[in-house]
């Protein structure tokens, strides 16, 4: 038997928190629309089907653990009674459980702190109903939820009883039977033990003789936090929405000339004596603030230890710009920035003109429309050893940026960038975060920052995909990267470790990253180069994959050595998978893999050979569990579930 493993993550967590209460509103109606008649206590408040499943879509899972039995679950059994601060430790929670019971008797699923004084809850199945009891604390009386009778005897029933903030939904083999909110606010502390199988309720009471768990898990649950969405692409010949931001491959060319700009800072790096100097006059010198630049002819030099600073000032916080830049790269790496207004951590609104692994991009960030998130719009790669004329230019709702007259995007962006508080850079980002390559390395003849007069002339020619999320495993010193800045991720499990500019994995190891709203899509790419050591069964390579029988999901990995595309829509496919048999990848030799999930085809590519072309349906966008690379991440230890071996890169692209 296996013994219960809470993640880190959730290890850090107290269960003061574990119920927490909501202001949200959510549809209520009658018992009637989610099952025919339901008994509760007094103070809950029904809650619909529809809303039910729109308050759980803005929530992740993680599985803290999981856990088997075999026979009857009494106190006697092994790890059927555990500590309540080894489990359970997060602010909400799931109980997922496959249950037979034999006859009407109350039988326990589960319990938590029915033996201690503080707060404590019961999943219960009685008469064929599937019961949520409550008490607040050890002198209050418990509250009871019944559903109406959903269950036969002596077959194997999935029971699923999850609350997110104060709403409680309770699920029979994937189908929700009933949601309610519980009332329950405040602070609340669980004294006790974690039960399985039975309750300690009553001294001569298990509850225990008439039913079976076969299986059990326990996950956490967290809010999503809002990510953002990339603008649809402007056609500024025609003014109307296209669908998706441009991507480096597909560019037109303009030899319009480009507006005048009235210049608020120019540094030009011509006075040897004072490199950073504001050629406009206006004051905002730049300074060393890292490292030493050095100057010559004009040009300035980085070494990729160095960099400027601007003083933050009232006349550079403005929302509407363009900055013109000169740029000679040497060397490429991560997050090499050309000129940022970036704030170190969360919560400030900022811009970013830099180069992530050769292709040039731009990251805007107003906080009420982002939050913590960036929108970042990829341009067109650069060229090593070679200058590139650089002009972003930035309106009240869109951005465009040119590549030596090349418009590689055009795209829309509402929003306000002036709520600002840290000194600009010029080089670097300047605010002395270590843990990834920040400096451009190479040569800069100008940088201006300027008033915006309106927009270049020039269209794009628009394509189907954008890139959300590469973790490209360049940085020793952050594994989980993500380049595109919005889904890194510090959770390992095992002990990945970077070999050279690839990932090594082990076969006990892999990165899980959080779900995001990014990844709630029905089409998407995604591409990965692989180097496996040895083959065996279920080798995840990428999965957004729940860990149980139901909900949706997609799963990319090898089976003794086949690659296999597995796509699930929980409305259409029930508790099946859509499996996709491609080609027998190459052991110890480099794979190249893209899988290609549209609106009505799925297509896996390797080595750049078609080996799947099937027709696409359903729609798998309602996703609630973690990413895993190299691994399920859902902690199912039934199977061999790691990749073992290198990978190069995980992308992941919107269609």
């Amino acid at each position: 038997m296996k013994k219960w493993k809470v993640a880190s993550a959730i290890a850090s967590m107290t269960l003061a928190g574990l119920f927490g209460c909501s202001s949200e509103s959510t549809d209520v109606t009658s018992p009637t629309s989610i099952s025919e008649k339901t008994e509760q206590s007094e103070g809950v408040v029904l809650v619909n089907a529809k809303g039910a499943k729109t308050h759980l879509a803005m929530y992740r899972r993680s599985v803290v653990d999981f856990r088997q039995f075999e026979g009857q679950v009494s106190e006697d059994t092994e790890g059927a009674s555990i500590d309540i601060d080894s489990v359970l430790q997060g602010e909400n929670f799931a109980i997922d459980a496959d249950v037979t019971v034999e006859d009407d008797s109350v039988y326990t699923i589960a319990s938590a702190g029915v033996d201690g004084d503080a707060f404590a809850w019961i999943i219960q199945i009685e008469k064929g109903a599937i019961v949520y009891s409550w008490r607040e604390n050890g002198n209050s009386e418990w509250q009871v939820f019944k559903t109406n009778m959903v269950l036969s005897r002596d077959i194997l029933n999935n029971i699923r009883v999850e609350r997110a903030d104060d709403m409680v939904v309770v699920s029979l083999n994937g189908s929700i039977k009933a949601a309610f909110r519980d009332g329950v606010k405040g602070s609340i502390t669980l004294k006790g033990k974690f039960t399985i199988g039975f309750d300690k309720k009553d001294k001569d009471k298990c509850h225990c003789h008439n039913g079976h768990v076969d299986q059990i898990g326990v996950e956490s649950v967290d809010e999503m936090e809002e990510g953002s969405e990339m603008g649809d692409v402007v056609d500024t010949d025609t003014t109307e929405a296209i669908d998706d931001v441009v991507d480096s491959t597909e560019v037109v060319d303009t030899t319009a000339e480009l507006p005048v700009t009235e210049w608020i800072a120019d540094w030009n790096f011509e006075n040897a004596e004072n490199l950073g100097l504001d050629a406009t006059g206006n004051g905002h010198d730049a300074v060393v603030g890292e490292g030493s630049v050095a100057g010559e002819n004009g040009i300035a030099s980085f070494d990729g230890r160095s960099g400027f600073t601007i003083a933050l000032d009232s006349l550079i916080k403005i929302n509407e710009f363009v900055v013109e830049a000169r740029v000679k790269p040497t060397k490429f790496g991560t997050m090499q920035n050309i000129i940022v207004a970036e704030p170190p951590g969360r919560g400030v609104d900022g811009w970013q003109l830099r180069i992530d692994e050769g292709v040039l991009t731009v990251h805007l960030r107003d906080t009420d429309i982002d939050a913590d998130d960036w929108s970042i719009f990829p341009g067109k790669a650069m060229t090593l050893d070679q200058w590139c004329e650089i002009r972003l230019e930035r309106s009240i709702d869109s951005v465009k940026l040119f590549q030596d007259g090349e418009l590689t995007v055009a795209a829309a962006y509402h929003g306000d960038l002036t709520q600002m508080r840290y000194d600009w850079s010029i080089g670097f980002d300047g605010m002395d975060q270590a843990f990834h390559d920040r400096y451009f390395i190479g040569e800069m003849d100008f940088v201006r920052f300027g008033k915006f007069e309106g927009f270049s002339s020039g269209t794009v020619v628009p394509v189907k995909e954008r890139l959300i999320a590469a973790w490209e495993f360049n940085e020793p010193q952050f594994i989980g990267l993500d380049r595109m800045a919005n889904n890194s991720t510090h959770y390992l499990a095992g002990t990945p470790r970077i070999a050279d500019t690839t990932v090594s994995l082990d076969g006990n190891s892999g990165l899980r990253v959080n779900l995001s709203k990014a990844f709630l899509r029905n089409t998407f790419a995604v591409e990965a180069r692989v180097k496996p050591a040895s083959f065996s069964a279920m080798q995840n390579i990428v999965v957004a994959e729940p860990p149980g029988r139901y909900g949706d999901g997609w799963i990319v990995r090898v089976d003794n050595g086949v690659l296999t595309v597995h796509f699930r829509d929980a409305d259409t496919d029930g508790t099946e998978w859509n499996v996709y048999t491609g080609a027998e990848l190459a052991l110890g030799e480099w794979n190249e893999i893209r899988v290609e999930r549209s609106a009505d085809s799925i297509k896996v590519f390797q080595n750049g050979e078609l080996t799947v072309n099937a027709v696409a349906t359903g729609d798998i966008s309602q996703l609630g569990y973690d990413i895993g690379i190299g691994y399920d991440a859902m902690n199912q230890a039934k199977h061999d579930r790691f990749f073992d071996g290198e990978i190069d890169y995980v992308r992941y692209y919107g269609l």
